[in-house]
């Protein structure tokens, strides 16, 4: 029977931070999402603890080119690994310099231990997938469901494998800090939009999945209720992170003190040890959110 392996790449150096899964096929292994190439290292070990060679892999999957989903994507691809992605995120792929370069502008120093820069793919190894396209691939079914919001170029994978409906959701389901209900958002600029982000989570409700598969992080066996508290945040969440975007009087160390002090409010009651919430509510991620919401105020003002 073909199983689903969630594997934990240690992300920044927390367990539960990001995954890769590995599905083994009939027609060999794949991979839905690669995670970083800072990652690699602990991705190949957990395949060979799995009896699986990395160089084996004949299947990425991604859900977008964000560097923390797809920046090992290259790697796999020049050993032989077809890579499927939504159209938009094709040259990229193949020419990652431009997103290495916008990373390095942003992370300076720190980008090589954070995500570590992208190789290019092979273009006959990249795939461009459409919405609604339905690819099979050792005795699977994979349907790319358009799900944009965080980026325009963003899908969700559908597969119906041990018996269940089940949905690798990337980032538009939000991330969850492990052992908690707990839904955190990356409001990543400069694609951003809480409305087409709502419609998304919307069609994936509508699908009636029985298990979600997030990227940040794990099995979700409760999606409905999942997908409602994404929805009901991305509309507060944002509400809220506008308002300190707007308020001129407050400097950004403010602006993320205040942000922090909400997303604490948010989570009480989930019994987050302290050091565990600050480790997933970085500064980064509030940094990262609050230039999202910027760039879709922005976006909003001048109608492009």
């Amino acid at each position: 029977m073909k199983r689903i392996r969630t594997i934990d790449l240690g992300y920044h150096g927390l367990e539960g931070a990001a995954a890769s899964h590995l599905i083994r096929t009939d027609d060999g292994p794949m991979l839905i999402e690669t995670g970083p190439m800072s990652t690699l290292p602990a991705l190949q070990r957990e395949l060979e603890t799995l009896e699986v060679d990395p160089e084996s892999i004949e299947l990425v999957v991604l859900t977008h080119i964000h560097l923390d989903h797809a920046g090992a994507a290259g790697w796999f691809a020049e050993r032989g690994a077809d890579v499927l992605v939504h159209p938009l995120g094709c040259r990229h792929l193949v020419d990652p310099s431009r997103l290495n370069a916008s990373a390095r502008r942003i992370y300076g120093d720190e980008l090589d231990d954070l995500f570590g820069e992208m190789h290019p793919c092979p273009e006959d190894r990249v795939h461009p997938i459409e919405d609604g396209k339905t690819i099979s691939f050792g005795g699977i079914d994979l349907v790319a469901i358009e799900t944009p919001g965080h980026a325009r170029h963003h899908h969700a994978w559908m597969l119906d494998l041990d018996g269940m409906r089940q949905c690798f959701t990337g980032d538009v389901a939000g991330m969850r800090i492990p052992g908690s209900d707990f839904v955190t958002l990356p409001l990543a600029p400069p694609e951003f939009e809480p409305e087409t982000w709502i419609r998304s989570v919307d069609r994936l409700d509508a699908l009636d999945f029985d298990r979600l598969h997030l990227t940040h992080f794990g099995p979700v066996d409760d999606p409905s209720r999942h997908l409602a508290r994404v929805r009901d945040r991305v509309r507060r969440e944002t509400d809220l992170v506008t308002r300190l975007v707007r308020d001129d009087s407050l400097e950004d160390s403010a602006r993320i003190s205040l942000y922090r002090q909400w997303l604490e409010e948010e989570a009480d009651g989930d019994n987050i040890p302290e050091d565990r919430f600050r480790a997933f509510v970085n500064r980064g991620l509030l940094s990262m959110n609050l230039g999202g919401v910027r760039r879709h105020l922005e976006h909003a003002a001048t109608g492009r």
